[in-house]
């Protein structure tokens, strides 16, 4: 859900990717996967085995305590129970930041190996010399109507991800006011 721009090298088109990657923090190691970037598939999938691993570890030890206050009556509240939490919210800040430098990393790389926006393409071209991935030539930074409208195609690519980001965070709101609302009626239901 990111600004797509095109890209090609010899006859062959690639896309790249601006501006935060709502689809890494959706879909996580897929993303890679399906960009055809193994290596990034291969590390995003560790990082999501990691974090899968401390949910179970998360979540047996919480069955644990739930069971022991079953058998004994009590439980002994223990600060190892917080360290998979604490990892676990550590990860997701990780992946959010990894977001939200994914697509530059991979447009970068793009760049790098030879890809440019082709000669006719002003919107990839301004968006690429925009969001700083290649720079101006004099003649450019000489014409201010190519600015001017490098910057129109700019402030609308901003726009779109400000409103990506709304709706989601929105969305976000909402299901939480939901739960909140859920737990709160259902804990006075059960007692």
């Amino acid at each position: 859900m990111s600004v797509r721009i095109n890209l090609e090298k010899d006859g062959k088109k690639e896309s790249g990717f601006m501006g935060f990657s709502w689809t890494l923090l959706f879909w996580g190691f897929w993303v890679p996967l399906f960009r055809g970037r193994k290596k990034d598939f291969g590390l995003f999938f560790l990082f999501f085995l990691v974090k899968i691993g401390l949910i179970v570890l998360t979540f047996k030890e919480q069955f644990r305590a739930q069971r022991n206050m079953e058998m004994f009556g009590f439980y002994k509240p223990s600060y190892i129970l917080l360290i998979p939490t604490l990892i676990f919210v550590i990860i997701e800040v990780i992946e959010v930041w990894l977001a939200y430098y994914y697509n530059r990393y991979c447009t970068n790389k793009l760049l790098a190996d030879g890809y440019y926006p082709e000669e006719n393409d002003e919107y990839s071209i301004a968006l690429l010399k925009e969001f700083t991935y290649i720079p101006y030539t004099k003649e450019e930074l000489e014409d201010k109507s190519i600015r001017e409208k490098y910057k129109k195609f700019s402030d609308f690519a901003r726009k779109e991800e400000r409103d990506k980001f709304k709706i989601f965070f929105s969305v976000w709101l909402i299901i939480s006011v939901i739960g909140i609302i859920g737990g709160v009626v259902g804990t006075h239901i059960y007692n």
